[in-house]
């Protein structure tokens, strides 16, 4: 049935002519039918291509004995060519393709050249159609009506026609038709433009995420897809850039992003076989999809950069590399990570093959780390984390002057060394944690006494930066003054630690604390380091005091280590002391303090005061 108001509102839109106001009801609701048809196939996503040859069908029906078509302007060209004709056959679509809008061009290369309808009654004789005369007579096409398609900015884009295979002109209804035809076939294309810009940039979105911007590669995120829907053996190596850093900082980052576009030829080139992704600033991946010799790979790529050398703005740079490889069907990529480690431990220009057998964690170890990061969390939160104090002797006097805070955690009433749960506290990242616990309890210890009581410090404890405002607050609460803490820490972070980590010392030091370098003896010191850092008091490693008095190299190491202080205004102290040869030995080498069993074990209780 026909909608009255839809009607009415359509009459409104008419042309006020007599030839339209004559179309009857039953007409209008044909248009009407169309137009409800055409948008139900657009609002079910139905192919473009589909619904224009849908609306030419539903066009041929309206006026029996003809062929609808629509044709599109090529912007490029400016021709006219067949986009849908459905009942159209392939020589008739062909013979029109790359048709010129122009005077004699038919009703369709007019109503474009025009802009405007185009009716033709008699093809025949019409010199409007005397480009196309021959194409009338071979398809017996004896009228053609042209309706120019306009875009939303009423620019002329194609053309909706009715052809006839007999001499007629069209009626108030046939002109409605096709006006209402051109109109769906923009609506139409519209659409489809749309999507086609969506989809566009859809693949851009999909392209950045997926694609490194610099070199065009595919990226982590895409490897990391693509090793996913892989279920058979893989390989993949993972190469590293030695010294690419300091290239992007002496040449600058423009240079340095010439120059991995440069590496990334270079490894498509020599691994052609491989499927490149760049997914770190200097770090490459070659994936491939079977089982391939990864170390021959590594070593032939070795041998072809030992003869050439990169080119760039006319200067040279060889360059080598550190790799990870992995083999297999699942977790390539974490896999390859742990050869990229292991490669990178051992130093630059390495590499490593993952093997399972070799470099799996110990399930058992890890177990542990996870058992003892449950302890350490609970007895955090109960308060079972405490410090126990170690006696240190002054060798001049024979008494216990100092004390080492030496953590220690409770468990069903036995207390744990550092030894069980060190490595899982650095883990989790518990250690600065334990350090607060350590510095409130111990500083509450010595409260109202003159004892000098030494606190470990680490790297993470640094790292976070803490340590100035809580000391501060810590010595306040309990009325301690700095110069009675001691902070040792590990002679690594005095020798090669960062600019901020010496900056926060230097500070500490300023504010009366006093600084000690513990297990001294252990790395490669940096002794000019230690002497800007004023440091007050430097503990020799136990591995060189336990054996001294049986082993002549721990002996010269000790001896030189003490000779370096003395002349440097350091105190030494020996850790380890655990019998009366060691101490004499000690006492005989001028060291100013000795820790160990045979002076003081470690106790929760801290004497006020004591000697040996």
């Amino acid at each position: 049935m026909t909608d009255s108001t839809s009607i009415k509102n359509l009459l409104e839109h008419q042309p006020a002519s007599d030839e339209m106001l004559a179309m009857s009801v039953e007409e209008l609701d044909q248009i009407l039918r169309l137009q409800q048809a055409i948008f139900s196939q657009v609002a079910s996503n139905i192919a473009c291509i589909d619904v224009l040859s849908a609306l030419c069908h539903m066009a041929e029906k309206l006026l029996p004995n003809s062929v609808a078509s629509v044709m599109l302007r090529d912007d490029q060209t400016g021709l006219l060519n067949v986009l849908v004709a459905p009942s159209v056959p392939q020589v008739g679509i062909d013979a029109l393709t790359g048709l010129v809008p122009g005077p004699g061009g038919g009703s369709c290369g007019n109503a474009v050249m025009r802009n405007e309808p185009v009716f033709v009654r008699d093809t025949f004789t019409d010199p409007r159609w005397e480009d196309l005369r021959q194409l009338a007579i071979d398809f017996n096409l004896c009228a053609c009506w042209s309706m120019p398609i306009r875009n939303n900015d009423g620019k002329v884009i194609g053309s909706f026609a009715l052809s006839s295979f007999e001499n007629r002109s069209p009626s108030g209804f046939h002109t409605r038709l096709l006006d209402v035809g051109a109109s769906m076939v923009n609506i139409v294309l519209a659409k489809q433009s749309q999507e086609e810009a969506m989809e566009e940039q859809r693949q851009q979105l999909l392209t950045a995420l997926e694609f490194d911007s610099l070199t065009g590669l595919p990226n982590q995120a895409k490897l990391k897809m693509e090793l996913d829907l892989c279920i058979a053996e893989q390989s993949l190596l993972l190469v590293n850039l030695d010294n690419f850093r300091f290239i992007n900082t002496a040449y600058g980052p423009e240079f340095g992003d010439q120059f991995l576009c440069k590496v990334a030829e270079l490894l498509t080139q020599q691994f052609s076989d491989a499927e490149l992704h760049r997914i770190n600033a200097d770090e490459f991946a070659l994936y491939y999809r079977e089982t391939v010799d990864l170390q021959q790979q590594i070593e032939a790529f070795k041998k072809y950069l030992f003869s050439q050398s990169v080119q760039i703005d006319n200067q040279s740079f060889s360059i080598t590399f550190t790799a990870g490889g992995a083999i297999g069907r699942r977790s390539l990529l974490e896999h390859a990570v742990q050869a990229m480690s292991q490669a990178k431990a051992r130093g630059k220009n390495q590499y490593h093959i993952y093997n399972a057998e070799l470099d799996e964690p110990d399930q058992t170890l890890r177990r542990q780390y996870i058992s003892w990061n449950a302890k350490l969390h609970n007895a955090l939160n109960d308060g079972r984390v405490t410090p126990f104090f170690q006696g240190i002797r002054d060798n001049a006097t024979g008494l216990i002057v100092s004390y080492e805070a030496l953590v220690r955690l409770e468990v069903d009433g036995a207390f744990f060394t550092p030894y069980h749960f060190l490595n899982a506290a650095r883990l989790s990242g518990l250690l600065p944690t334990i350090t607060r616990v350590v510095v409130d309890k111990g500083l509450a210890k010595i409260a109202g006494t003159n004892l000098t009581l030494s606190i470990n410090i680490t790297e993470d404890d640094l790292l976070q930066e803490f340590l100035e405002e809580y000391l501060t607050e810590k010595t306040a609460e309990y009325d301690v003054d700095p110069q009675q803490i001691v902070l040792e820490i590990l002679e690594g972070i005095s020798a090669t630690g960062k600019n901020n980590h010496i900056a926060q010392l230097s500070r500490l030091k300023q504010l009366g604390y006093k600084l000690a370098i513990d297990d001294f003896g252990t790395e490669y010191s940096n002794f000019e380091r230690i002497v800007e850092l004023h440091v007050d008091i430097v503990k020799i490693d136990a591995k060189y005091i336990k054996h001294i008095d049986t082993d002549s190299k721990s002996y010269e190491i000790t001896r030189a280590i003490v000779f370096f202080a003395r002349n440097a205004g350091i105190k030494t102290v020996a850790e380890f002391v655990h019998n009366e040869a060691v101490q004499h030995v000690v006492e005989s080498l001028g060291i100013d303090f000795s820790q160990g069993y045979l002076f003081s074990e470690p106790s929760p209780d801290l004497p006020m005061s004591g000697n040996d």
